[in-house]
């Protein structure tokens, strides 16, 4: 029901959004003459339908609304769009027909408002818009597929979240959350996951074992900073080429679990699906050890990515060091109990080296000067290199706790019958560029989408250079670990991790998106799109012309 009534609400409230931005556009002309404003308008407001209208066929035909990487790349390969004369001509036809019928529609609208009450009117909308924003928020904390997942459809819309304040105002229904985890298949639609059924058979079930590393940037794999982790590289499979797919945890973790590009984070929240590596696991009657020593509720992270599985740690333990620490103690104990023969799944999220990045009081940090950060005091001339110290000893220091795991599996004669990944949700930037960024999800260059990725898969021993992605990681575990019965390209918008073929990435923050190709950066900023190097924000390079082929192939999936 609330989703029959969100969706009208939240194209009025836009359209609601829309006139208000163009009435403020106005507002300085309003001492001119009548009829130029109403010209002015009609030009405003006809560009705006038109835009609209094309918005429309673009999301038809692409899956995404326009945005300044589409206006650009509409100018460098129109062609390869499939943009030709014709349509272009059509285009101009429509906008000088939008402007004549909006410039008659405010000669009108100047008699018919004379004789409504505006004030009543502007109210109304404006309560439209506090309701619509209101049953998102409502969907949103008790995981409403049917409303969250058709929020994409709408042009330009930001939604309001405000699950941890529903929580506090004691509005937050637990039971009304346990109903929406069921959500029956087909009662979303826009998100065709997997493309064709799965089918597993249980011949080869090795353990898995996910690990994630707050904010593990690339150029900390050194024997100094990893000893543990370095080591399990150099005899199974190192990737140094390999990004994630978000500069943020919840989208770089989602592309790791689901092998699926950012761009489909929205559509899976509301859909209420498993990622095809759970379903896989489940069909071969795994047991699955979920341990997060963040909080991955209050981001939803637990219901998208292990809907039905009860973490064992879903959020924070004590000291943030002692969660870390807690991690591995309560996989030891699950090992410990689990029955001989018994496959299993476990995904640790470690969280000590986020900012101001932990260790354990007394603790032989070996990087001296080390001091924790505070994100809020740093300055432009701020020195890096005590902040940047401390963060190597917190990635020692869980460095120290895979060394654990590791010894934990090889205890329990484990170790050669279970693939682990190591890598981490995103970088972290020190002003490395001499710009003053720090910490992460504020630019796409390597030191916040690197990662390294090592996996121990026994019988594998590779250092592998070319590019790879979050994106290639679960699929190629279902297809050729658990090798399951299903194309590729149906649960992933990758390539296998055993693949040299060219990648066309997109990589997401919580606001922006970058396109990645090669060492290109292209970011979509609101308006422009900002191109530069992954190794430096000031840097230019061009926008390859295979950008929009790649993009237009990504958007394609699942449909």
């Amino acid at each position: 029901m609330l989703a029959k009534i969100y969706i009208p609400l939240a194209f009025i409230s836009q359209a609601f959004a829309f006139s208000l931005l163009l009435a403020v556009v106005l507002l300085p002309f309003l001492l001119l003459p009548l009829p130029f404003v109403i010209s002015l308008y009609a030009i405003l407001a006809g560009t705006t339908w038109l835009l609209l209208a094309v918005d429309a066929w673009v999301f038809s035909v692409y899956r995404f609304h326009i945005n300044a990487f589409f206006i650009k790349m509409l100018f460098v390969d129109r062609a390869g769009m499939g943009v030709g004369n014709g349509i272009l001509l059509v285009g101009f036809v429509a906008w000088f027909a939008f402007m004549g019928f909006t410039y008659w529609l405010a000669t009108k609208a100047l008699v018919i408002l004379s004789r409504l009450r505006t004030g009543l009117i502007f109210s109304f909308l404006a309560v439209l818009l506090v309701i619509g924003q209101g049953i998102h928020a409502w969907g949103y904390a008790h995981n409403m597929g049917a409303i969250v997942s058709l929020t994409h459809t709408v042009p330009w819309y930001t939604p309001l979240t405000a699950t941890t304040k529903l929580k506090q105002l004691g509005w937050f229904n637990e039971a009304l959350v346990e109903d929406n985890l069921v959500l029956k298949e087909g009662k979303v639609s826009g998100f065709n996951y997997p493309a064709e059924p799965i089918q597993c058979v249980a011949e080869n079930t090795p353990n898995i074992v996910i690990v994630s590393v707050e904010s593990l940037r690339f150029d900390r794999y050194t024997p100094e900073i990893m000893p543990n982790i370095t080591e399990i590289g150099r005899e199974s499979l190192y990737f140094s080429n390999h990004l994630s797919t978000g500069t943020v945890t919840d989208r770089g973790v989602f592309g790791l679990i689901y092998s699926l590009s950012p761009v489909f984070f929205n559509s899976a929240m509301g859909a209420g699906k498993q990622p095809a590596l759970i379903e896989s696991t489940q069909q071969l009657g795994y047991q699955h050890w979920v341990l997060a020593n963040q909080d991955i509720e209050v981001n939803k992270l637990d219901t998208l990515l292990f809907n039905g599985i009860e973490p064992l740690q879903s959020q924070g333990k004590g000291a943030v060091y002692e969660g870390d620490a807690n991690l591995i103690k309560q996989f030891k104990k699950q090992l410990e109990a689990n029955p001989e023969g018994q496959p299993f799944f476990s995904f640790l999220l470690f969280n000590g080296s986020h900012f101001p990045y932990w260790t354990p009081p007394n603790y032989p940090s070996p990087f001296l000067p080390a001091e924790q950060l505070r994100i809020s005091k740093v300055k432009d001339d701020t020195e890096p290199k005590p902040y940047l110290n401390q963060y190597s000893n917190s990635i020692h220091y869980l460095d120290t706790l895979v060394g654990e795991l590791k010894a934990t599996l090889q205890a329990n004669n484990q170790w050669e019958n279970t693939i682990v990944v190591i890598t981490g949700d995103h970088g972290e930037e020190f002003k490395d560029q001499n710009e003053p960024y720090w910490g992460h999800g504020s630019n796409f260059t390597q030191y916040q989408t690197q990662v390294p990725l090592v996996i121990h898969w026994p019988g594998k021993q590779q250092e592998v250079n070319y590019r790879t992605s979050h994106e290639d990681i679960a699929a190629t575990l279902v297809t050729e670990a658990l090798s399951c019965d299903v194309a590729f390209e149906s649960i992933s918008t990758g390539e296998s991790l055993f693949s040299d073929a060219q990648r066309v990435n997109i990589v997401a923050s919580y606001v922006n998106q970058a396109i990645i190709v090669d060492d290109s950066v292209n970011e979509l900023l609101p308006g422009f799109v900002k191109s530069y190097s992954l190794k430096s924000v000031d840097d230019k390079v061009e926008t390859p012309v295979s950008a929009i082929k790649g993009v237009q192939k990504i958007y394609q999936y699942f449909r």
